[in-house]
């Protein structure tokens, strides 16, 4: 009998426990508050993602200057903000607990009051302390700095205290970082500030196994991230990997060339491997780092050494990183330059590789372009100078409006070829170039082959005086 009964109410007991483990999992969490001494302004709650602030919801303030938001997304944890503006606005961990705030509308992450979470009374009892450290920390820098370019020999001694007062500041904060981490070891904020902590070089030495390392520099260059979980997601939900990653390049790909480049990426992007998503976030942000940029065999590198690892083979990103890849690794000197057949104002058709020149240089210009207005006497000059020796010169450019194109050509008195085919950046030319400012220049040889892509008309005219004529 106590078996049977227990079977019939077996499944009612189960169901209780599923209803109340759905209505668990549907908690929806709030951030709710008020902003003192607003006049009905606009609040926005925005998720933050590496750099990129994402607004999720908004609302007006009420007559009392309240608000109220709901988080959606209950398994989210990381930061959000709260903005009147750009410059006026307050991050705010979410970790599955109601939050509840006060500030004043001039400043909202100043004096921010936390009613409500744990997470958040303790961010901010950071934020606090750490100001002040920063404070002392800077207002010594600047002293010493002054001190030193004043006369620094003389001031060996005084710049030697300053360096030790800062010192101690910079262990007060690492004290106050502890301490909150030991405390609070389940806490994200705890999983984020020890994200944010160098490993410290002297506790390290003291072990028994300790790898010799000659000094601190070299000891964070092979353990820069040893604090940092890129096994953790969340971590993606705040600005910590953006900018750990910035400063491992500031410190250790310094002079910046294309071999510290490479050897920085690898250190990056082999610790990341544990987890696609922020190996995936780390990939797209070098590759949005190295794209508009002079560092045109990084972002090759990068896509060849990483692509397939990092984004699958079918996706259309990929295939464009690809292409993209090829394009740029095709424009090297030594190059044959991809061919032009566009038409000049004229509606005559122009072919690049048809010119008999000695040498040509590309030119991919724009009528509403500053730098084009500023180059253009220096390439007039240039013209005037060495088209008798036998340079031409085939310009480009990127104007998608007739009119504009035909202003621009007039005002800068344009002597030589000039070409466009009114499709802007969408033009087969300028993606098979990978133009992506104006002006830029190619300059060829007799065969159409790149000598040098100088970045501006001072390089170009010492390339131009290399030249055999």
């Amino acid at each position: 009998m106590i078996f049977r009964y227990f079977y019939k109410v077996r499944p009612l007991f189960f169901v209780f426990l599923s209803v109340v483990a759905r209505s668990q999992s549907l908690q929806e969490y709030s951030l709710s508050g008020t902003v003192n001494g607003c006049k009905g302004e606009k609040i926005i709650l925005s998720a933050v993602y590496g750099k990129e602030i994402i607004a999720v919801d908004s609302s007006y303030l009420d007559k009392n200057c309240a608000f109220h938001f709901a988080f959606k997304q209950a398994e989210y944890k990381g930061l959000y903000r709260l903005s009147i503006s750009d410059s006026n606005y307050a991050d705010i961990i979410f970790n599955k607990e109601n939050i509840i705030v006060e500030s004043g509308i001039k400043d909202l992450g100043g004096k921010m009051k936390i009613g409500s979470s744990v997470e958040n009374k303790l961010l901010y009892f950071y934020k606090e302390k750490i100001s002040g450290l920063n404070d002392s920390i800077s207002r010594l820098t600047s002293l010493g700095q002054q001190l030193y370019e004043k006369d620094a020999a003389g001031n060996a001694a005084t710049l030697k205290k300053l360096a030790q007062q800062i010192e101690l500041f910079n262990a007060k904060k690492r004290i106050l970082s502890d301490s909150i981490i030991s405390k609070n070891p389940k806490l994200f904020i705890s999983e984020m500030l020890k994200a944010s902590l160098l490993p410290d070089f002297r506790t390290y030495m003291k072990k028994k196994d300790a790898a010799p390392y000659p000094n601190e520099a070299a000891f964070l260059k092979e353990h820069f991230f040893d604090n940092l979980d890129f096994a953790d997601s969340n971590l993606l939900h705040t600005d910590i990997i953006f900018d750990k990653i910035g400063e491992y390049f500031q410190y250790f790909a310094d002079p910046p060339s294309v071999e510290n480049y490479k050897t920085a990426i690898d250190f990056i992007l082999i610790r990341s491997a544990v987890n696609k998503n922020v190996s995936d976030y780390i990939f797209n942000t070098m590759m949005r780092t190295f794209d508009h940029s002079d560092w045109d065999e990084v972002y090759t590198y990068v896509v060849d050494m990483y692509l397939a690892q990092n984004t699958c083979s079918d996706n259309e990103k990929a295939k464009s990183l690809a292409e993209k890849s090829s394009a740029i690794k095709s424009l090297k000197p030594g190059s044959v330059a991809p061919a032009i057949i566009t038409k000049d104002i004229a509606g005559k058709t122009k072919i690049l590789d048809s010119l008999k020149s000695r040498y040509t240089l590309v030119v991919f210009w724009g009528s509403w372009c500053e730098f084009c207005e500023k180059a253009m006497p220096e390439l007039k000059n240039i013209y005037s100078n060495y088209h008798p020796k036998g340079l031409e010169i085939f310009s480009v450019s990127l104007d998608s409006i007739t009119q504009n194109w035909i202003d621009g050509t007039t005002r800068f008195a344009i002597p030589w070829i000039n070409t466009c085919d009114l499709k802007g950046f969408d033009s087969p030319v300028i993606k098979e170039y990978n133009i992506w400012r104006t002006p830029t220049y190619f300059l060829l040889d007799s065969e159409k082959k790149i000598i040098a892509r100088p970045a501006n008309t001072v390089i170009l005219k010492e390339k131009l005086k290399s030249l055999t004529w």
